[in-house]
């Protein structure tokens, strides 16, 4: 899917057309074609309560993520997720033409084959800047996010998720929520002084030696670096 994906907003950036499809794309489609593996393997044990940060490049964490949860949700929490979020606009669309084909590899059920329909034309729209995207439109590529999923925005700015999702994790511990935060950012942002002050925060003693222990610990962070 993730391939597939990214390989299709290449050829339409590039040529104008996808399988016959014509479309002229006028905003950014930066690409993470060959960094699947690390989209996957990120994306695989985590529920709909992980968060993910990520960067400019996360259109394949993002559907990592997605599908992910689609795979561990049940059909009801992906109908109520699809139904309710920003009025079930995207929802609406996607019955149009998914109608009929959901299900047919008979090892997934309706609900799931069509909630993967759902996240591929959700993050789709997002990027095309479309009212029926994600976000209505103003997220576009590089700031997408779909809450449900514990998809949290990416960001333009090198290294940016490496200090925010600190903040998320605090969250986390905190409010005593379940589930982890990875910060998905690129190797150039090992250079930006942020993302090493966003580790010395997460890794600093005070959590276990001033912080009641009931909420003591450090954040549950990870830090996903993608070469």
């Amino acid at each position: 899917y993730i391939r597939e994906f990214e390989t299709m907003l290449d050829r339409i950036k590039r040529e104008g057309v996808y399988e016959g499809i014509e479309y002229q794309h006028k905003g950014p489609a930066h690409l993470s074609i060959g960094q699947e593996s690390a989209a996957v393997g990120m994306a695989y044990h985590l529920t709909a309560q992980d968060f993910i940060f990520g960067s400019h490049r996360s259109h394949g964490e993002i559907l990592a993520k997605s599908l992910s949860a689609i795979a561990k949700l049940d059909d009801q929490a992906l109908l109520t997720v699809m139904e309710s979020y920003l009025g079930g606009e995207a929802l609406r669309v996607v019955e149009g033409f998914a109608r009929g084909n959901a299900g047919s590899n008979g090892k997934t059920s309706d609900v799931k084959s069509l909630a993967i329909e759902y996240v591929l034309y959700g993050a789709l729209a997002e990027i095309f800047g479309k009212l029926t995207g994600f976000n209505k439109g103003l997220g576009g590529s590089m700031h997408a996010f779909f809450p449900p999923f514990g998809v949290m925005p990416n960001n333009a700015i090198v290294g940016g998720s490496g200090d925010i999702s600190v903040g998320g994790a605090l969250y986390k511990r905190i409010n005593r929520q379940p589930g982890i935060v990875i910060a998905n950012i690129g190797d150039a942002s090992m250079g930006c002084g942020p993302v090493w002050e966003g580790m010395m925060v997460a890794a600093m003693d005070q959590y276990r030696k001033l912080w009641p222990e009931d909420v003591g610990g450090a954040p549950p962070i990870l830090y996903n670096f993608m070469n």
